[in-house]
């Protein structure tokens, strides 16, 4: 319904579903252009991209996950736009946590996300597929790599800054953005996530370190924060399982054969 609200109506919507069982498609039904089925046995994050942009017919081709809002009416416009610029390759927006997030995963996306508008260049790889643009003719020189198991925005996104692009990050296109894992869920995004980046070569059994300080003191910092954001139940309990998690789940991927 947000989608259809938008200052530009204009818009083509695709599903991509694999076999999902919550209804998801029937209470889409009515909103889609396109619905693009794949088996689940046949998922992984790349798949799915490249077969909902296969079938698009516009050239400006929008990503969003399924358990994400816009925020706005001009959402799609902020997103577009910086496209105009033939040195874009893609663009990514602003990602917002709610009450109902878990507390430290809230505060990692406002360390991510920040509300200033940023160009990346190489070695800045970065991007995030779950509120991105980019340009269908720019995928079809180069797809998204199906055999990652995450992070196939960063690969995307790299090689288009290896070749002397940019990727542009807009923080006036927010989207609401929350997973409601449990922690074994944590855990496993995390592994995946960094068994990807060891296997495109951006991570190795050095970063160990690295990640273990580094999520110390972000939990740290999330208990100084506490006091900000009274609507989240259950704060200290989140921050020491999530950032264990996290951590657990991080170096359990660096170190997968």
């Amino acid at each position: 319904m947000s989608i259809r609200s938008q200052t530009i109506s204009d818009t083509e919507i695709i599903i991509v579903d694999s076999e999902s069982t919550d209804n998801t498609v029937q209470i889409a039904s009515k909103y889609l252009n396109k619905l693009v089925q794949i088996k689940k046995a046949e998922f992984t994050f790349g798949y799915s991209l490249n077969k909902g942009i296969e079938v698009a017919s516009s050239n400006n081709v929008i990503l969003i996950s399924a358990h994400t809002k816009p925020l706005h009416t001009k959402w799609i416009e902020n997103l577009i736009t910086p496209l105009s610029n033939p040195e874009v390759a893609m663009t990514y927006g602003k990602q917002i946590g709610d009450s109902k997030s878990r507390y430290s995963e809230f505060r990692d996306l406002l360390r991510t996300f920040p509300s200033h508008p940023k160009i990346h260049t190489a070695p800045d790889f970065f991007s995030h597929n779950a509120n991105s643009c980019l340009r269908k003719s720019f995928w079809d020189i180069h797809k998204f790599d199906e055999t990652l198991t995450g992070q196939e925005d960063i690969e995307w996104a790299r090689h288009w800054m290896l070749t002397g692009y940019t990727i542009f990050y807009e923080p006036n296109a927010p989207i609401l953005h929350s997973h409601y894992e449990t922690n074994k869920q944590i855990k496993h995004r995390f592994k995946r996530e960094s068994y990807a980046m060891k296997k495109l070569g951006m991570l190795n059994i050095c970063f160990i370190p690295v990640c273990l300080i580094r999520e110390i003191l972000r939990g740290i910092i999330d208990m100084f924060q506490m006091g900000k954001h009274k609507n989240h139940k259950n704060k200290i309990t989140d921050i020491f399982v999530y950032r264990y998690c996290k951590i657990t789940g991080t170096i359990s991927g660096i170190i997968s054969k």
